[in-house]
């Protein structure tokens, strides 16, 4: 025997009466089918199972948590699609409840439009003063597409509905019933007290007194100071959320803009590597080229996303605080009204005291003060009691209201993060793969290529005194010339390998020509020049002496004479 089944006060054989109507419009399922509903804990998207709540244990336990579930009220709201008309928006949704003032327990396939949708917020507002209904979601979002739009709201729509479906005050209210099981349609009915005077006559001491509530800063005396301090709080965060919101939109207008100039500097960076010469330049040009034409459109998708998800979140956010806001200022009109009526009472009560001291007593007048100081008392006892029911209640709803908003506003900043950090990386790869073709441009020209010395010439600087003058050291290869200036530092272009044959220059100086003398190249001074010491070219030999042909010059006579300093 199972020792849970003996300590229960149910037998496992015991079933409900086949009269019971609950076993037979029961949805609620047993614990081993209610674990295939567990809602999915993703970013944006609420609950979709139509299961009341869960119920734990097996036997007679399964039974005591399955009678606890019939006993705890529950709404159930699955948004199935959206369809869009010219004109508005339809919502598809399936609902399931336990609730005893519904006509069934299950609702498929009921039909809502978006109209319908803000009149139930409104209505819902106006008749149920003692919770806050969260903001209805925009019809539309900033997503770039169709179906993403549809996505956004359905999401948007369907946590909404969730939040409305679990508050305790909305569960009790006719409203909800009446939206949710209308056949024909939804047409609320404003209760008298939302009923304003239209006429102009009426409306002139309105104006007035909210004119002068704008210059001077009066209201009734709130003696709760948490309720008090989260009215101007809430003013405050309307601004706050709908400045945030306007500046991430004016972000993505800038990144919009700063795409288009950085494609525009790709596609001109494309053409210039077509003319360009220098083959590792050209290619490096081309690739930067495309890896902006890349960063443009990823930068585009940012700015996109950052609409999505912290422009609309934030201008909600801006929203769901005014909705905060108007459900503690229809509480302060009815603290106006309350105190309203204790002044009327404190005024009926001293009539009556008046008219008993007075010799002479009517007893007409005196039943009629007499009946006023009673409606009067029972008037501000009334409005007294639903003041104090309506601050309790909202201060476990302002205490919903701002979890809901920190969830939202968390999970909206850790999506953004996440979709930011995605491209930056993409960006981090698009500029690496850049670095060896950037590397490569004047890979060789970044200076002067260090000439290899042979063995005998190092031995001979090595032997040779050190050098007085530039112009005492400098031999002359060409007697008829003499020497003019300096020579001045090679140039990285007409320096001069050795062990490869030099270009076709067309302009070699000759001995016998007309044309300007030119300075004798030094072997020593440092510039490339072909080695006395090893063999060469006779045409190599003769460009780097400055002349086409001439006298064979003696190498042993070469190495004294610079041995011994001339």
């Amino acid at each position: 025997m199972n020792p849970r089944w003996s300590n229960s006060p149910e037998t496992p054989s015991r079933a409900l009466p086949p009269s019971s109507p609950s076993s037979a419009r029961s949805p609620i399922p047993t614990s081993s089918s209610s674990a295939s509903f567990r809602e999915p804990k993703i970013f944006g998207a609420p609950g979709m199972g139509l299961v009341g709540p869960e119920a734990s244990g097996s036997g007679a336990g399964a039974g005591a948590g399955q009678q606890n579930a019939k006993t705890t009220p529950f709404l159930r709201v699955r948004i199935g699609g959206l369809e869009r008309n010219r004109k508005d928006l339809l919502i598809r949704f399936d609902a399931s409840t336990n609730l005893p003032n519904f006509r069934t327990t299950m609702y498929r396939n009921m039909q809502r439009s978006y109209v319908e949708f803000q009149r139930f917020a409104e209505q819902a507002q106006l008749t149920s003063p003692r919770t806050i209904i969260p903001a209805l979601p925009l019809a539309s979002t900033s997503a770039t597409t169709d179906e993403e739009d549809d996505r956004l709201v359905r999401i948007a729509l369907q946590r909404w509905l969730g939040r409305v479906c679990e508050d305790p005050v909305l569960l009790k209210d006719d409203e909800l019933r009446s939206f949710i099981e209308s056949d024909f349609g939804y047409q609320p009915v404003p209760p008298p007290s939302a009923r304003r005077p239209t006429s102009a006559a009426s409306a002139v001491p309105q104006v007035f007194s909210a004119a002068l509530s704008k210059v001077v800063r009066r209201g009734p005396l709130d003696e709760d100071d948490e309720l008090a301090s989260a009215k101007g709080a809430l003013e405050r965060l309307e601004e706050r959320w709908g400045g945030a919101a306007a500046a991430v939109g004016q972000l993505g207008k800038a990144r919009r803009a700063h795409a288009v100039a950085s494609q525009d500097v790709g596609a001109k960076l494309v053409s210039l590597s077509t003319v360009e010469s220098d083959l590792s330049l050209a290619n490096a040009e081309r690739k930067f080229g495309r890896s902006l034409e890349q960063l443009a459109g990823m930068a585009g998708a940012q700015a996109a996303s950052e609409n999505v998800v912290l422009s609309d979140s934030l201008g909600y956010q801006a929203l769901n605080a005014r909705a905060a806001k108007d459900a503690l200022q229809q509480r302060t009109q009815l603290l106006e009204d309350s105190q309203t009526a204790t002044k009327s009472a404190i005024t009926k009560r001293r009539n009556v005291e008046r008219l008993k001291g007075s010799s002479n007593i009517n007893p007409g007048k005196v039943d009629d003060a007499i009946s006023e100081m009673d409606d009067a008392d029972a008037l501000e006892k009334s409005l007294t009691d639903r003041l104090e029911a309506i601050s309790s209640n909202l201060h476990t709803a302002l205490r919903a209201h701002s979890r809901q908003t920190h969830e939202d506003v968390a999970l909206a900043l850790l999506e953004n993060a996440r979709l930011t950090i995605g491209f930056h990386k993409h960006v981090l790869r698009e500029l690496e793969v850049l670095k060896p073709d950037i590397a490569r441009i004047g890979a060789g020209t970044d200076g002067p290529v260090p000439t290899p010395k042979s063995a005998v010439s190092a031995s001979l600087y090595s032997s040779a005194p050190p050098p007085r003058t530039y112009a005492e050291t400098t031999p002359s290869m060409v007697p008829s010339q003499p020497y003019t200036s300096p020579p001045r530092a090679p140039r990285m272009e007409a320096s001069k390998s050795m062990f490869l044959p030099p270009p076709a220059q067309p302009n070699i100086p000759r001995p016998n020509s007309a044309g300007p003398p030119e300075a004798a190249a030094d072997p020593l001074g440092g510039q490339m020049a072909q080695s006395m010491m090893l063999p060469g070219h006779a045409a190599q030999r003769a460009q780097t002496m400055g002349r086409a042909q001439g006298r064979k010059l003696d190498e042993r006579k070469a190495a004294k004479m610079l041995a011994g300093g001339f």
